[in-house]
């Protein structure tokens, strides 16, 4: 369970501080005080990077929350999560709270596929709540799963996610298009870049430091919110449920 927020010893959540933050266009870092472990984030267009820092020597893993609400999510219908060697994979469905108000009684599926650069020593799977599970695949509301390693003091474990609103096999498809032969590091200098010349196609001058950064967080905030459906093959979720295809995407 992840516990609650007033008292996260009680789950797998973590508390930290401010100060150990990182966050700016195109990445962010944090390090978990409960673990040890700094985590650092960044992405393409439909694929997330992360990267877990182990700062302490011992048993130690990274976890796929698969099923558990977050933010405006909504309830969750259904979830499975399995792993193949050093490959997570799965879908969570769930009914957004937007769609109570626009389509009620919708939901969105949305797919990864995952890829460890470490192979993980072992899997345990959970039912939200439950006991870990033998097998290492899993069917229904609120999977949960653990790659456990045993680490030295400084070792790295990265993860590439490609995701899909249409099915894994496309989240696969996208994780080949965007993440094949890249690595953290490059995609965090591209990514900025990325964000460079979109915040660089208004300039503002003169005027007060505190008014152009209120100017350039509204356009930051305008620009994050043209969110992205469809995968590289040019798929996308229609509101009927059934997979639609645009060829302009190609």
């Amino acid at each position: 369970v992840p516990g609650r927020l007033e008292d996260p010893q009680h789950g797998w959540r973590s508390e930290f501080s401010k100060d150990s933050e990182c966050a700016g266009p195109g990445y962010y870092s944090v390090i978990l005080d409960k673990y040890g472990v700094k985590v650092e984030l960044t992405a393409t267009t439909r694929v997330g990077f992360l990267r877990f820092t182990f700062l302490r020597e011992g048993k130690s893993g990274v976890l796929f929350n698969i099923g558990n609400r977050q933010g405006e999510s909504g309830e969750i219908r259904d979830a499975h999560i399995e792993a193949d060697g050093n490959v997570v994979c799965g879908y969570v469905i769930t009914e957004p709270e937007y769609t109570k108000q626009y389509q009620e009684g919708a939901s969105v599926g949305m797919y990864f596929y995952a890829v460890l650069d470490r192979t993980p020593e072992s899997v345990s799977v959970f039912r939200q709540g439950g006991q870990p599970e033998e097998a290492s695949l899993i069917d229904g509301k609120g999977a949960v799963m653990v790659a456990g390693y045993d680490l030295q003091a400084g070792d790295e474990v990265t993860a590439k996610v490609g995701l899909s609103f249409t099915s894994v096999e496309n989240a696969r498809l996208n994780y080949r298009k965007e993440a094949s032969g890249k690595d953290f590091d490059g995609v965090v200098k591209s990514t900025r870049a990325k964000w460079n010349r979109e915040l660089g196609k208004i300039k503002v001058e003169g005027g007060k430091e505190g008014d152009k950064v209120k100017f350039y967080t509204g356009l930051y905030h305008a620009l994050l919110g043209r969110g992205i459906a469809s995968d590289v093959d040019g798929s996308y979720p229609r509101n009927d449920g059934s997979v639609g295809f645009s060829e302009s995407n190609l």
